[in-house]
């Protein structure tokens, strides 16, 4: 896989088409119930972001959900690490609950919905926060799992730009190549994970398909 610094014009375009069409963002609601943070590896945009929202006042419950985190010292887990992001944005300890045992992004919601499902009452909104290019799959995975009676979803992540995430994410986890390997798998989750009934289909892009294929083709 070609590094930062090979990557063509043509390759910034066909991943900046990609993005586009994988990074979606709701209206949010006055309030919502819970925030939900899908974890992954060492990155804490999603912490920083539901913590905007917590001091908005949107919500007053915010869920970390993602396990084992290897990479990480002193931090045993994804929910550990974003718990830690956010106690140290201003949220208090007792407005953050940890799923330490969900690896994958259906077990995200699963945990996330029987922790909610079991309060006195059910949530009516939930907020999704992840990746800025995971944020279609993640709300597709929330429809399709998680259980019936479902609250209503929005689905938000950090404001930032492809380019700019990019570099943020080479910077933590010192691996120029991890991003685009992961906007790449989940482009084609996406398409695949509906017959396995894992996410709800989406309405595929023909712009955004030939980018893919032009991009798998380079070897990226």
């Amino acid at each position: 896989m070609r590094s930062n610094s090979q990557l063509t014009k043509e390759n910034w375009q066909d991943l900046q088409t990609i993005w586009d069409y994988m990074l979606i963002e709701s209206p949010l609601p006055k309030h919502a119930d819970a925030i939900v943070c899908g974890g992954s590896g060492m990155m804490t945009d999603m912490a920083g972001r539901a913590t905007e929202l917590y001091h908005q006042g949107i919500a007053p419950l915010i869920i970390v959900s993602g396990y084992a985190n290897s990479h990480t010292d002193n931090v045993t887990s994804e929910a550990e690490l974003m718990a830690k992001t956010a106690t140290e944005l201003g949220v208090p300890k007792n407005a953050i609950i940890l799923d330490q045992n969900a690896s994958n992004t259906g077990e995200n919601i699963i945990n996330s919905a029987k922790i909610l499902n079991e309060r006195k009452t059910p949530p009516q909104n939930v907020i999704l926060v992840h990746k800025p290019f995971m944020t279609r799959r993640f709300l597709a995975t929330a429809l399709a799992q998680w259980p019936n009676p479902q609250p209503k979803f929005y689905i938000t992540s950090a404001k930032t730009t492809l380019r700019n995430y990019y570099n943020l994410f080479k910077k933590i986890n010192d691996d120029s190549n991890l991003m685009i390997d992961l906007i790449l798998k989940d482009y084609a989750h996406l398409k695949e994970y509906p017959e396995l009934g894992w996410s709800t289909p989406q309405p595929l892009s023909p712009t955004a398909e030939s980018a893919y294929s032009r991009l798998i083709a380079t070897g990226l």
